[in-house]
């Protein structure tokens, strides 16, 4: 898949973020899935979403700045807040470029 420009994964992301498609898909995850599929633990549906770590949030398998679909069912599982942000970091982290420790053989 062609890496996407950050006007592009802007565009994805407020399109998966917003409007009556994203809420109902994520009505549907909360109603069909009980258990976070990144740790397989229980998920407290009833926890208070944006400040709990361990509350409910709908994770995209195929993350949208990698080019996943953002409103494809099969995109998207429960996760618990916690469990999302820490997949999302290590997502990330592998992307970053490691700076090489090379040195010219002719110096030694």
């Amino acid at each position: 898949m062609p890496q996407l420009s950050q006007q592009d994964i802007a565009r994805r992301t407020a399109q998966a973020r917003s409007g009556r498609p994203w809420l109902r898909l994520q009505a549907q995850v909360y109603s069909e899935e009980t258990h976070c599929w990144l740790c397989h633990g229980w998920v407290d549906q009833s926890l208070p979403g944006t400040t709990h770590p361990m509350a409910r949030t709908v994770d995209h398998v195929h993350p949208l700045w990698l080019g996943g679909e953002p409103l494809d069912r099969a995109n998207v599982r429960l996760a618990h807040r916690r469990c999302n942000t820490a997949r999302n970091n290590r997502l990330r982290a592998a992307q970053r470029p490691r700076p090489g420790f090379t040195v010219d053989a002719a110096s030694l």
